[in-house]
């Protein structure tokens, strides 16, 4: 029997349970990463939910726990293998990755076939399951639940892949005891509290910041940006979120019209033939094509792929339309979705399988003409993230490596995630100098009569760029948007009292919001009744609208609203006649974000002259910024010595987990100092040329 084998994906492993003769019953179902969410699918009798646990102790060994719902891992099974409860840990995001290849809610058994460095040497299975005729389990993904036996997994499963477990019992009585205790304490809690407070605990965001990967994934749901879908790596934008990116596209439009860009719209589908045109081009993409190779029950006689990009959908076309000088030059732009069918573990905006972007291409009669193209994009891809977003960006120029494959040189605007000090490439402007229109055949005839090949910009802006704008000024309570790109910017909230005419109390909130609605103003009035002031609070915090403006008894006799700002919690009156002030407040909040995120991104950045400080500033989480010698040799050493180095430390240090992985350039700046003769490359000592930024990156 063949025990080599891994399981990528959920059909894998369904796959290799009947090849291994393992009797199932699968139940397929929307994404279930939490326990909660795992007992509402409905399984046979006499079939127990498992929750899967990986631990990990200082010494990075590993434990894979298989518990039954209801049991606490106590301080006496922990004192039965030898160890001390206060030296096991959760793994981390990155630590599954490493040792399952998963993901936090996708943790599960099956996993361990991928454990290739075999770092999971202890398995360890509740005594409680044996109790139970099947197992509910997910196979690889979160989406399927099977059901399986104790001694299936045990003597078909682990057995072929000679792991070693054990059956423990993980509590003990008194554990048990004061956990029922527990359960009808909360019940009794549960049964006291008002239907208005539910929903507040509800919305409430039950992680810090500092748990940065939980609280992302909170945020984007609670704040109504995503809905999961069926399909690994592809989301649902909820309205909430699709403003935001129309916001976007309107104010980018606005940017490439002065640069007399048109829209347009070519298919989605290309052939083999054109994809593997460009040689170095399609080898950068080949790993995440994906392909379309059948209609209804039949077979397509040619395979088509799914556009990855859409240079060699274009440019075909570009050979068609350019035939003199006089046809350039050519700007086409279009709004579209994207398939890579990416092997990371995505994550909503940042990485995903399908995404929306915007895709640029020219093409010039001169050089000159299209690198004044490419920096000209590249400026209005940090007014996107500056002036609507309040996102800082580094402009930059990638390195030979890192580069678009096929093109001529990679300009970026590059950002610091502060929570984690990764970086994230917000968006390139590429020149692709005459490689695509020598293999292309876009050519014309020049002023002097004589043959020429097109010069040719590509460029692009996606979805990501939300992710960033979540992950910079979000907080404990939840989302907090920049004004510019918030579907309210104002939410008007009447606080009803006794002694105030509700009627009269409306008809003012109206009355303020049709003032602000002819300032231009994007403003809600929620006048629900069903929902009491604090839990419109609130809702409307967690959803990251600007600005709240609240109006009770006192407002009212006044003749004057109350201001509660998002970004800083910020609290002051306005009068009446001083409505017209939001305007300005807006645009100085986008202001005060903006200058807030500068400084928190000035803060992860640090300058390192020989390895021992960079491998120092790396590991707290920062960005390094370094002389270089510009050598691709040596740009691979320092990825390959950082994650080794990296992998070496401890996970935590001073009580922060420490993220591990290799260090990678993101950009060279291209505001920086000259470097002088007899400065040298901080890591292999030759003549340095230019200085680069370093870092981990999404």
């Amino acid at each position: 029997m063949d025990i080599n084998f891994q399981l990528p994906n959920k059909q894998a492993c369904l796959d290799q349970l009947t090849k291994l003769g393992i009797d199932y019953i699968a139940h397929h179902h929307d994404p279930v990463p939490t326990m909660e969410e795992v007992v509402k699918i409905k399984v046979e009798d006499g079939t127990a939910y498992v929750k899967n646990l990986l631990y990990v102790d200082k010494k990075s060994n590993y434990y894979l726990i298989l518990a039954n719902n209801a049991t606490q891992v106590g301080k006496l099974f922990w004192k039965t293998l030898g160890l001390a409860s206060g030296n096991m840990r959760l793994s981390k995001e990155e630590q599954i990755a490493e040792a399952l290849k998963s993901s936090k809610g996708n943790v599960n058994p099956f996993a361990v076939a991928n454990d290739t460095n075999n770092l999971v040497k202890n398995i360890i299975i509740d005594e409680e399951l044996t109790k139970y005729k099947r197992l509910a389990l997910h196979p690889i993904e979160n989406t399927t639940t099977v059901e399986i036996s104790l001694d299936d997994l045990q003597n078909k499963f682990l057995k072929v892949l000679n792991r070693q477990f054990t059956v423990l019992q993980l509590t003990d009585a008194a554990a048990e005891q004061k956990l029922e205790q527990q359960k009808e304490q909360q019940k009794e809690l549960q049964k006291d509290q008002q239907k208005d407070q539910q929903n507040q605990q509800t919305l409430a965001i039950t992680v810090k910041k500092s748990d940065f990967s939980e609280w992302y994934q909170q945020v984007i749901r609670k704040a109504e940006l995503i809905e999961y879908y069926d399909v690994s790596g592809c989301y649902i934008l909820r309205p909430w979120a699709y403003f935001i990116w129309e916001q976007i596209q309107r104010y980018f439009d606005d940017l490439i019209r002065t640069e007399e860009v048109e829209n347009t719209y070519f298919p989605m589908f290309l052939s083999a033939k054109h994809l593997n045109k460009e040689k170095e081009h399609v080898e950068g993409f080949k790993a995440e094509v994906a392909w379309v190779t059948k209609y209804g029950e039949s077979d397509l006689n040619e395979p088509l792929a799914i556009r990855p990009t859409s240079e060699t959908i274009m440019y075909p076309a570009f050979a068609k339309w350019v035939q003199s000088h006089r046809d350039l030059p050519l700007k086409v732009n279009q709004w579209t979705n994207i398939v890579r069918w990416e092997f990371k573990f995505p994550t909503p905006f940042i990485r995903t399988r399908e995404f929306l972007w915007q895709e640029g291409h020219t093409a010039h009669s001169t050089r000159e003409e299209a690198v004044k193209q490419v920096y000209t994009i590249l400026d209005f891809y940090e007014q996107v993230y500056g002036e609507l977003l309040a996102v800082p960006v580094i402009k930059g120029i990638k390195t030979e490596s890192e580069k678009f494959a096929g093109g001529d040189f990679t300009t970026t605007v590059e950002t610091i995630i502060p929570q984690n000090g990764r970086g994230l490439q917000g968006a390139t402007s590429h020149h692709l100098g005459q490689n695509f229109s020598k293999m292309f055949e876009i050519n014309f005839e020049d002023d002097k009569k004589q043959k020429a090949f097109a010069w040719q910009t590509s460029w692009g802006l996606t979805t990501r760029s939300i992710g960033a704008m979540i992950m910079f000024h979000g907080d404990d309570k939840g989302l907090v948007l920049p004004p510019r790109i918030a579907k309210y910017q104002i939410v008007i909230i009447p606080i009803i009292h006794k002694d105030l005419d509700e009627k009269q109390l409306n008809e003012r909130c109206e009355q303020i919001r049709q003032i602000l609605v002819k300032l231009k103003l994007r403003v809600h009035l929620d006048s629900r009744d069903n929902y009491s002031p604090g839990w419109k609070f609130n809702k409307w915090e967690q959803k990251g609208v600007p600005i709240r403006l609240e109006i009770g008894p006192g407002e009212f006799k006044n003749n004057e609203v109350r201001v509660v700002q998002r970004f800083d919690n910020k609290k002051y009156q306005i009068k009446f006649e001083e409505l017209n002030q939001l305007t300005q407040i807006l645009d100085n909040i986008h202001n005060a974000m903006l200058d807030k995120a500068r400084t928190e991104l000035n803060q992860r950045i640090k300058q390192a002259d020989n390895w021992k400080e960079f491998m120092s500033q790396l590991n707290q989480r920062n960005t390094i910024l370094t002389r270089w010698c510009e050598r691709q040799e040596c740009e691979k050493e320092v990825k390959t010595k950082s994650g080794i180095e990296s992998k070496e430390k401890d996970s935590e240090i001073d009580g922060q987990v420490q993220l591990t992985g290799s260090a990678k350039t993101l950009c060279m700046p291209l505001k920086q100092d000259q470097v002088k003769e007899g400065e040298l490359c901080f890591n292999c000592g030759q003549q340095a040329k230019k200085y680069v930024l370093w870092g981990r990156s999404y």
